[in-house]
């Protein structure tokens, strides 16, 4: 295995064990934003600063559903940049407005928001009826495509650079949802 991988197999790890101490600890419904793109677009500076934009609009998107949230902190890896927000309300509803903020925000494909219970346990798409998440290049089951490497980097390449500028064109515009 090369370095860089097992540096980024050691911050998965590093986070996984943040996201526990945290659900567990505060007692809480965890959120955690990151990026749902390849390493090499998580670890650039631009994406980054993009991830925090579409974060600070997905927290105003909690606040006008009447979610009240504690920002826990962020994490810096080599995996990429992590947003830690703990809330008291339901960790269904919680991942129920995740992934309704997912599909509304500008660009929100490339954010991975995920939920935790206060037991540490994820709360799934599939444990609320929905299907799994869809590939933001194809629109099947992301999980096939990234298992089975389906689509060539120039695919991938091509996407993020659209998602990146839809999320620009969004913050710019200074929409809200």
């Amino acid at each position: 295995m090369n370095e860089e991988l097992l540096r980024v197999l050691d911050a998965r790890e590093k986070r996984w064990q943040r996201r526990l101490a945290l659900a567990r600890g505060s007692r809480r419904t965890l959120i955690t934003i990151t990026l749902c793109v390849p390493v090499a677009y998580r670890t650039d500076p631009e994406f980054e600063r993009l991830m925090l934009a579409l974060g600070r609009r997905f927290r105003a998107f909690l606040r006008s559903r009447g979610v009240h949230y504690r920002l826990e902190g962020m994490d810096h890896g080599a995996d990429g940049p992590a947003l830690f927000l703990t809330t008291a309300a339901a960790p269904r509803r919680v991942k129920e407005l995740c992934v309704r903020a997912e599909d509304l925000l500008g660009g929100g494909r490339m954010l991975d928001i995920d939920v935790m219970d206060p037991l540490g346990e994820p709360v799934s798409r599939g444990s609320l009826g929905l299907p799994p998440r869809r590939c933001f290049v194809c629109g099947e089951p992301a999980a096939v495509c990234v298992s089975r490497k389906i689509h060539s980097p120039g695919d991938i390449s091509r996407r993020v650079e659209e998602l990146r500028r839809e999320a620009e064109e969004y913050l710019a515009r200074g929409a809200r949802f």
